[in-house]
């Protein structure tokens, strides 16, 4: 199975947002944002459900590959909807559940070394019972991916991969459903605004932290801080971040660029426009994050893309809000 591509994720998002989108005067100003958003909540769910499937024929073929590949792609589609904090609050209850990040003291690998080793066999409504550290996609790639897996020369585990999968497609499914009803509608423009804005600001803020935790202090950086170091697509996902925030941004013509340009503030909705382009551009995938932090040169590579995070948070968090005159909200990265 080949991966889809960062470009096709992309398109596949906003034709399903787009075709789902309907020119009404009285349609609510957040309706275009929305409907990105189920679309991103409805492709995790798919992707999950694939997963799952991948898993119970990995088990029966132990073709390792072909599910490692559409991990990655259910990473990805996960991106996303990664680092909200404005939305559903029965989804984002879920994210721990989804995805246990920072994993500051290698909690995932512990717990799940012992998931493994002991001798319970494990279904789906056991994991859901377990801490989140062995319940999403980390401990997915743990187990496709460690050097510790017992899956990496032997399925004799693999009853613990399927439980984790089944709980994983059925929290997207929760997230999918609570992403059914616009949570936006109630709020007036002003009102929405601001939360959109703010739901901007903590999803590029929650990326920035995937870099600055690893990056740490100049000279000492931190690579196994890095998200998603075992399979080394730490860049790869915070490409798919960035142009999650950037389809989020446009919203089909109906986003934060198109009430910048509404409102005569042209050259900063161009210079946000640029900022998501070049950004993605020259993202570097090659090489993650994990790998770019044992050198010199590979620290300022990456330090380089944080930059480039930077100036986006500047012009989003700053510039915006002062342009509209909108209070962004209290971000729950903040401090931590």
């Amino acid at each position: 199975m080949k991966p889809l591509s960062i470009a096709a994720m992309t398109f596949l998002l906003t034709s399903v947002a787009g075709c789902s989108l309907v020119s009404h005067e009285d349609e609510h100003p957040s309706q275009g944002v929305y409907q990105v958003e189920l679309a991103s909540a409805k492709h995790f769910m798919q992707q999950a459900n694939k997963l799952e499937s991948e898993m119970l024929t990995f088990c029966e073929e132990g073709d390792l590959q072909q599910v490692q590949q559409q991990w990655q792609q259910t990473m990805l589609s996960w991106m996303a909807l990664q680092g909200q904090e404005r939305g559903p609050e029965s989804a984002l209850e879920k994210s721990w559940n989804i995805q246990f990040w920072p994993d500051k003291k290698n909690t995932t690998g512990r717990k799940m070394a012992a998931l493994v080793n002991s001798d319970k066999h494990w279904n789906q409504d056991d994991i859901a019972q377990q801490s989140v550290t062995v319940q999403g996609l980390g401990s997915i790639e743990w187990l496709l991916y460690d050097q510790d897996s017992p899956l990496k020369s032997s399925t004799k585990h693999c009853h613990v991969a399927t439980a984790i999968a089944s709980n994983l497609a059925s929290n997207a499914a929760l997230i999918a459903s609570a992403w059914e009803e616009n949570p936006w509608s109630g709020l007036d423009e002003k009102a929405w605004t601001s939360e959109y804005i703010s739901l901007l600001s903590n999803q590029l803020e929650y990326s920035m932290k995937k870099m600055t935790r690893p990056l740490a202090k100049f000279g000492k950086p931190r690579p196994y801080f890095a998200e998603s170091w075992r399979s080394g697509t730490s860049m790869k996902n915070l490409k798919a971040n960035i142009t999650a925030m950037q389809t989020l941004y446009l919203s089909d013509g109906n986003g934060l660029d198109h009430t910048l340009r509404q409102n005569g503030h042209i050259q900063l909705a161009d210079s946000i426009t640029r900022q998501f382009s070049s950004t993605l551009e020259t993202w570097p995938v090659d090489e993650s994050l994990f790998e770019l932090l044992q050198t010199k040169e590979g620290y300022r590579v990456a330090y380089a893309q944080y930059n480039k995070l930077e100036q986006l948070k500047y012009l989003i968090h700053e510039e915006v809000a002062i342009k509209l005159g909108v209070v962004i909200g209290f971000n729950a990265t903040d401090g931590d």
